[in-house]
């Protein structure tokens, strides 16, 4: 009896030596991961600026309208209208939930949204190296600018949307998210995307682009974002898809006509009228793509004057064989104002400047009939706003020819925006 007892003993001593032992090391080190990994929410806040945003809370049916400085909160569901802008913003906050007086990370918002903020955490204590880290479900955007700062601790920002996941550290970005493709383009800083295709991880950094679809990643580019890059602007895809055939004349002529034909490798756009009288032929597409925050602004095309009357662009500067015409709003006055640049192939005695165009525009001579002419414009933003116009959203662009008697062929257009 007294060997049993004395077997529980040394058993009860021998366990209380290794609970010793256990707690000892575990506890300092649960302590470690507890303050090395434990986190809380940081203080997001929404800024509408224009037009209508609206939220909806989990679990909820209704969506609010939000009018001035509002904090959200996780998985709140925000929605802006196709003319609307509002800034998001991520402060870290003091244990006491006082903000800091700059973001850690700003999204800004323009246009057409639906974005759901997922999370937005920060360590508790400033000796755990995690980062910042922010979460965002983006299902439309018709234009996202993001500025991921971080301060003295490194922020990091994971879009999910339709057609992949992109990891963002510290940096500048702009992405347009639509049911068809993601577009993503880095300014400044690194991002890392996981090709839903293949399951590769591709990493993009300052001033290059690609594009995510349900079939997989797009080719790396480097440069400029082509707005019509997708709509049909190089003229591969039928003319009806995406372009719309306006023509007018007089009752008693023809308007013109207008015929997507192949030129060599590539198709073109062919744009013919004889007539007596003045005539319009042309194409256009409406755009809506929002431009608010852009670096610059340029169009690029190639096009070809066969035939023109009258000579030069006619006594108003208004009858080029080629003209473009791009729309936009104007942010500042609330209205719709234009760009315009024509093209003629023959000289004679009218002034090429268009007199009664919004766009006092002057007129290019191409070098002869029967010869491409690629034409690059200088950047836009300045010229616009010289004329106290700041475009907001690029509404329409048409390309069109006016005249007596034309011919004429276009076989790429493209809006570039640099970010």
């Amino acid at each position: 009896m007294f060997k049993k007892t004395e077997q529980v003993a040394w058993v009860v001593l021998l366990l209380s030596f290794l609970a010793c032992i256990g707690l000892s090391i575990g506890i300092p080190l649960s302590l470690r991961w507890y303050i090395l990994n434990v986190t809380r929410p940081l203080n997001i806040r929404l800024q509408p600026r224009d037009a209508t945003v609206t939220r909806q809370t989990p679990g909820s049916g209704v969506r609010a309208i939000l009018a001035g400085d509002t904090e959200i909160l996780p998985h709140d569901r925000l929605e802006l209208s196709n003319d609307a802008a509002a800034f998001l913003l991520w402060y870290e906050t003091s244990p006491d939930n006082a903000p800091a007086a700059q973001p850690l990370i700003t999204v800004q918002f323009y246009g057409a949204t639906d974005v759901t903020v997922e999370n937005a955490i920060t360590p508790n204590f400033t000796v755990s190296r995690l980062p910042h880290h922010v979460t965002l479900r983006l299902q439309q955007a018709a234009n996202a600018r993001i500025t991921v700062e971080g301060g003295a601790r490194t922020a990091h920002m994971r879009l999910s949307t339709p057609h992949g996941v992109i990891e963002l550290d510290k940096g500048a970005y702009t992405v347009v998210v639509t049911a068809e493709r993601v577009e993503f383009s880095v300014t400044t800083g690194q991002a890392a995307i996981a090709d839903p295709a293949t399951g590769g991880l591709l990493i993009l950094t300052a001033m290059q682009r690609t594009e995510l679809t349900a079939a997989g990643m797009g080719a790396i580019t480097i440069g400029e974002r082509d707005i019509l890059r997708t709509r049909n602007g190089d003229f591969e895809a039928p003319l009806e898809d995406y372009w719309h055939v306006e023509t007018s004349a007089p009752p008693e002529e023809s308007g013109g006509t207008v015929r997507q034909i192949e030129g060599g490798e590539r198709k073109l756009i062919l744009f013919e009228r004889f007539g007596l009288q003045s005539a319009q032929t042309g194409i256009v597409q409406e755009i809506n793509q929002d431009i608010r925050g852009v670096k610059s602004l340029r169009v690029r095309a190639r096009i070809r004057v066969d035939n023109q009357n009258p000579a030069v662009c006619g006594s108003l500067g208004t009858e080029c064989p080629v003209m473009l015409r791009i729309t936009f709003t104007d942010l500042e006055n609330n209205s719709t104002r234009e760009w315009i640049q024509g093209f003629y192939a023959m000289p004679g005695d009218d002034n090429p400047f268009c007199y009664i165009c919004d766009w006092k525009a002057e007129q290019i001579q191409v070098a002869q009939t029967g010869v491409w002419f690629d034409y690059e414009s200088p950047d836009l933003l300045p010229l616009l706003r010289a004329q106290n116009i700041e475009p907001a959203s690029v509404k329409t662009i048409k390309i069109y020819a006016s005249g007596h008697t034309y011919g004429a062929a276009i076989d790429d257009i493209a809006i570039l925006v640099g970010e």
